[in-house]
């Protein structure tokens, strides 16, 4: 434990803050969302899930359907946003990496550096845990202000409750302590290997088979539920859930096979310098290529389900009130959606410029220009965001078709969706911008001897 302030004074300060801002990020996220699908449920009420009843008022009819749509929008974005949290655990870990496995070689037990690592994981959590709880609470008066056609919320109904707020930081503590001990597992058995740089990729493509399943299985419960009378509502809100977030799941873990095949196949085929190095950087962490854009593609298949509304009748007040309710919550959805992508993009991008600022040393005093790294960061960014474009896309109209067949060929959803496409396109480009003066920063570093 005496190691550890000096581990954390050599580091730099922006590599300090990066898990922390995600920490927050998934904080605040994940508290926004449980916080308003409670305030959905706790106005349910007595209501029925029949929505044809005469006696109940427009508001009762249609809550049913729009606690569905918050635990649909759970399912959706809770999984991410906690996924940026085990990242931001592991992006931690990464920055310390040579120096646990430089402790191991000179005497550290395992138990050691385990200590060490799991205690400075632990500490950026609970930092970041508690300014994304404090964001959480300063954006629930904010959101209170927002038309759902129904009786606005109150601030009180948008903040989870105290017990909640106070369990939150040791929750996510431990939940980031569980994924640096996951993660450590590679320095405690091979010190020299981390030391080296010597990590070995391995990709399954198992990864893809799930992906093919998920969809098989998305596809039968589209097709079969609507078709089968007297099923409990219940049950098939429950099934619809299961499926899409299998889905979901299923996307993550398809996407760094993806990256890693399409890598391997461009740098086979790459005409320029610039586009072989971008893609054999791909090649050896196709994870953390991935991981800067599956906030993206989440909120592009996200939109592609808000595009539906669009396509929804509005002749009576049950149904005027419903796409009021509806068209707000899924534009908080995806500005939801768009928040977690840009700290994922942008807090995995950065971390790469500054994991690999010695690569970019190196590569400039063997004679590489600046210009030439910023095309090959380019290139290292072009390949996953074009996968994460072609998979949003297919997710986006599997879903319109199966839940809407050919009305989903409706003009207004595919003009919806294409400006979402081309948000989700410049929120990468600024993201990309945002650490591209720090290549420079890298290639032109000094480096630092010993004595």
């Amino acid at each position: 434990m005496n190691a550890l302030p000096m581990l954390v004074r050599g580091r730099n300060s922006l590599a300090n803050a990066l898990p922390v801002i995600a920490f927050a990020a998934a904080t605040a996220i994940v508290c926004t969302v449980l916080a308003g699908t409670g305030a959905f449920y706790g106005r349910l009420g007595n209501a029925s899930f029949e929505l044809s009843g005469t006696e109940a008022s427009p508001e009762e009819q249609v809550m049913p359907l729009l606690v569905m749509c918050a635990v649909l929008a759970c399912v959706l974005l809770v999984p991410n946003a906690i996924a940026l949290g085990g990242a931001a655990a592991r992006l931690s870990l990464a920055r310390r990496e040579k120096d646990l496995a430089a402790v191991r070689l000179v005497g550290g037990t395992r138990a050691q550096v385990a200590g060490v690592a799991v205690s400075d994981v632990a500490w950026q959590s609970i930092v970041g845990a508690v300014i994304g709880v404090a964001v959480h609470i300063a954006a629930a008066w904010p959101l209170s202000h927002l038309d759902f056609g129904i009786r606005k919320f109150t601030v009180d109904e948008l903040i989870l409750p105290w017990w909640a707020l106070v369990l939150t930081p040791f929750a996510l503590a431990l939940f980031a302590a569980l994924s640096a001990s996951i993660t450590l597992t590679g320095v405690a058995l091979s010190p020299l290997g981390i030391a080296r740089g010597a990590h070995k990729v391995r990709m399954s493509v198992v990864r893809l088979v799930v992906w093919v399943l998920a969809i098989g299985a998305f596809l039968i419960a589209a097709t079969i539920l609507p078709q089968m009378e007297g099923m409990p509502i219940g049950v098939i809100i429950v099934a619809v859930l299961a499926t899409v977030g299998a889905m979901v799941f299923a996307v993550n873990l398809a996407g760094p096979f993806l990256v890693w095949i399409v890598a391997r196949i461009v740098a086979s085929l790459a005409p320029t310098p610039g586009l072989l190095v971008g893609a054999r950087r791909l090649t050896s962490d196709p994870r953390a290529g991935w991981r800067a854009v599956s906030g993206v593609t989440i909120a592009l298949v996200v939109a592609g389900l808000a595009s539906i509304i669009t396509t929804f009748p509005n002749d009576d007040a049950v149904a005027q009130l419903m796409n009021q309710a509806l068209v707000t919550g899924a534009l908080l959805t995806v500005g939801i959606a768009a928040v977690l992508a840009a700290v994922s993009t942008g807090v995995t991008h950065t971390a790469r410029v500054i994991d690999q600022g010695p690569r970019y040393r190196a590569q400039h005093v063997a004679g590489a220009s600046v210009g030439q790294l910023h095309r090959a960061r380019i290139a290292e960014i072009a390949i996953p965001v074009g996968i994460s474009l072609v998979v949003s896309v297919f997710m986006a109209a599997l879903v319109l078709l199966a839940l809407m067949g050919s009305s989903a060929t409706n003009p207004l959803v595919a003009v919806g969706f294409l400006v979402s496409v081309v948000a989700a396109l410049g929120l990468v480009a600024a993201s990309a911008l945002v650490s591209s003066p720090l290549v420079a920063r890298a290639a032109r570093a000094r480096v630092r001897t010993a004595g």
